[in-house]
């Protein structure tokens, strides 16, 4: 089994809010779902750590982003879902290419 990052939104882009943050999450499960549905593992931080840092304080932001990308580089490859692509996200993405880690954009699953 391969590990595979979700590379979704978690807050989304400004205006921020709560409602879209807790649609993000979930679509971020139904992602999670899919791929072990393929017989992966997915890693999927902002889904499965959601509620015990802060999105809304710099620290724990920051604190968040690099447990992500430490996750990150043991992984086989990032799969980019969604239509929007986040600040976060294009951090992830320009990490993995650093790390040579394929990047897939998914459209669906």
């Amino acid at each position: 089994m391969k590990l595979i990052y979700v590379c979704s939104p978690c807050r989304g882009n400004p205006p921020y809010s709560r409602t879209q943050t807790e649609e993000n999450i979930r679509d971020a499960r139904f992602y999670c779902k899919a791929i072990l549905v393929k017989g992966h593992i997915p890693i999927a931080p902002h889904a499965f750590y959601q509620g015990l840092l802060s999105e809304d304080t710099p620290e724990q932001r920051a604190k968040a982003i690099e447990i992500g990308l430490s996750l990150l580089s043991k992984c086989d490859a990032l799969w980019v879902f969604g239509e929007t692509i986040s600040e976060g996200m294009k951090k992830e993405i320009a990490r993995a290419k650093v790390f040579g880690i394929p990047v897939l954009y998914r459209d669906g699953v």
